[in-house]
Formats: structure tokens, sequence, C-alpha cells
């Protein structure tokens, strides 16, 4: 007889806990944390001292995940309800859901801002006729500036001169510069500065004809000017609009008030900020689509101030066939998402506001 030992192989269970996977550290770096909202980043900061000092201190990680970042936009309203004094800030996320159901959501409310940053003193010039602000990010020294370009007329025996002077605030400096004035004979035209990847635009006017003549761009890492021409309208326009869509400087025009409001993209060229010099010509303009009027025209008032108030475009979907706007209709503000394709609102939402302010943003690391 021979005596056998039998041996008990093991048996895989679906309940044997498998060995951990590790991931590698470059990984979760350059895939995963890169993804992630900000404010779920502030959260992992706590975890550990390396993923605190590549969250908050790593400027490469900051502007990986800024380039990230420009894929998850938001739409951010400032609004005052009738009747109120309070202004209510909302957010809603763009790219996650179609633009119908922001109309249908409240969106996330947000906080007011808790850090003011309080700047020096700037000085102006005697016999101030104008003073617009602008603010934008140079990425040669990764910081912030604010510029100020001030007008002012200095009076004369027989005529009066008019001036510029421009000025330009660092954060974290204690003072304004003086940089090279406005370019001749320009005026700036609009509340605010236009900011596109590394320079700052505005609408411009000729200071002796009184007409729009195009687009001043400030170079914000050489503080140096070019002048950039209107698109090629083919008929006269009514109001010409300066702003900023699909990181794309934007205008938007119309040949009346009650006209179709027609969108241009300088989708050529995009103010590449690491050349110091850039060309511009008529045909760096495109098309894009045109959105007729709707909604009232004439005059309103809000927070003490007043002017006209006109169609309104926010937004429009990647594929051209949706535009989210907003506008004024008996007194209220509607908005509505225009189906370019057939040529017809599909949705809208009308709310008792008096005042709005919106803006399409992107959540960054930098502070």
């Amino acid at each position: 007889m021979v005596e056998t030992t039998a041996v008990k192989r093991p048996c895989h269970s679906l309940h044997t806990p498998q060995p951990p996977t590790y991931l590698p550290y470059d990984v979760i770096e350059e895939e995963i944390l890169c993804r992630l909202p900000v404010k779920l980043l502030r959260q992992l900061c706590c975890v550990c001292k390396s993923w605190n000092t590549l969250i908050s201190k790593d400027l490469k990680f900051t502007k990986k995940h800024l380039r990230m970042s420009t894929k998850n936009r938001y739409l951010i309203t400032t609004r005052r309800w009738r009747g109120s004094k309070e202004l209510t800030i909302n957010s809603y996320p763009l790219d996650s859901i179609p633009f119908h159901s922001i109309l249908t959501s409240n969106g996330t409310q947000l906080d007011y801002p808790q850090k003011v940053k309080e700047l020096p003193y700037l000085d102006f010039p005697h016999f101030l006729t104008d003073c617009r602000y602008a603010f934008g990010y140079d990425p040669f020294i990764d910081n912030y500036k604010v510029i100020a370009v001030l007008s002012y007329v200095v009076p004369e025996k027989d005529q009066v001169c008019k001036g510029s002077e421009v000025k330009v605030y660092t954060l974290g400096t204690d003072s304004w510069k003086k940089i090279k004035d406005f370019p001749s004979s320009k005026a700036p035209h609009g509340r605010r500065g236009i900011f596109v990847n590394g320079t700052v635009n505005w609408l411009t006017y000729d200071d002796n004809s009184k007409n729009l003549s195009g687009i001043v761009s400030l170079h914000l890492g050489s503080e140096s000017y070019q002048e950039i021409p209107l698109p090629d309208y083919k008929v006269n326009f009514n109001t010409l609009t300066l702003d900023v869509m699909r990181d794309c400087l934007c205008i938007f025009s119309q040949k009346s008030v009650e006209s179709f409001i027609d969108v241009w993209l300088m989708k050529e060229l995009l103010f590449p900020w690491f050349k110091i010099e850039y060309y511009v010509n008529k045909d760096s303009w495109v098309k894009l689509i045109s959105v007729p009027h709707i909604g009232d025209s004439g005059y309103f008032s809000h927070l003490g101030g007043s002017g006209y108030f006109f169609t309104k475009i926010l937004d429009i979907s990647e594929d051209d066939n949706q535009v989210l706007l907003v506008f004024k209709e008996l007194d209220k503000l509607k908005w509505v998402v225009y189906d370019c394709k057939n040529k017809t609102p599909v949705s809208s939402k009308i709310e008792d506001f008096c005042w709005v302010e919106s803006n399409v943003y992107v959540e960054i690391l930098i502070e």
C-alpha cells in the first residue's frame, strides 16, 4: 500500500480579498487631479502634504488645470429682483447640461466674494472727462493687471485739446505705472475692456468724426498696442458690442435696434500671447450666425443708472444650432433658447428681476 499526501489547493472565492491596485503618482497627477473641479481640489489639499503642495503651490499643475478647465464652463449671473436691493449670484454648468435645463433650474447660489483687494491711490489728471478700467491675466509673469484709461481735456485760449493717460497696476506691487498713451485720435468706447488670451481690447471711435473706427488691443506682456480693423459688414450698422465668445474676440452688430444680430468671431487668430507682435486684417473675422431681435426696445433704468436695453447673447452651442439669450419683455427680463436651424424659440422663462449681468467663466486655482 502506497501512502499519498493530498495537497489542498487554494480556493479562489468571490469573497477572497484581492490585492490592492496602486496607481502611479504621475497618473494621479497628470490624468485625474487636473480634471477635478476647484472646490474638490481645495478639499483634497488635506489628504496629504504632497497633494497640498501640488494643488496649492505647483505652478505647472495650476497651468495644466487651467487648460483642462476650459472644457468645464459655467454661466454666472448677477441679478437684482424687483423690489429688492440685494444681488443674487447663481452659477449654471454649460457643458454638462443642455441650454433648456438652465431655464428649469435655479443653479447653484454663490456667496459674495469675501476677499477684497484695495488698490493704491490712482492720481487722476486735471479736467478728467472719462475713466475706463480693465482687468486681465499676464501669462508672461503669471500675474494679474488692472488697466485704467484716463481721458482728459486741456483748456487753451482758442481751443480745447484732448489727451489720455494709461496706467497699469500689477497685483502685489504698491503703485500704478504709467505706460504708453492710447493711440492718437482714438478713444475707448464701451464701459470696459475685453480680456482675451493675454490682451485687453476696446472698441474705439475717432475723436474727430465720433464714428466707431476699429479696435485697440493692449498686449499685457509687452504693454504695447495693436490696432485691429472691424469686420467687413457690407452694410451700415447702428449698434456694435465687443465681447468674448469661445475664447475668441467677438462682435455683435445690428443694422437697427430691431434688426437681426450678427455674431462675428475672430477665429483665424486667437491673439497668441507668446507673440509680441501680431497682424490681423478684416479677413480674420468670420460671421458665425444671425439671431433675430426678440423682445422690447427702449429705455430702462437700474441700480441708479439708465440706458437702452438690447437682446443679449449669453452663449452659443458648439454646433451653432442653439443660442441662449436674455432680453426685456413687458417690464420683465426673459430667458430664451433660440433654435437657429428652425428659426424659432424652443423654450423660455420669465423672471421678475429688473437687472441682470451674465458672463461665462471657468474655475481656476490661480489666486
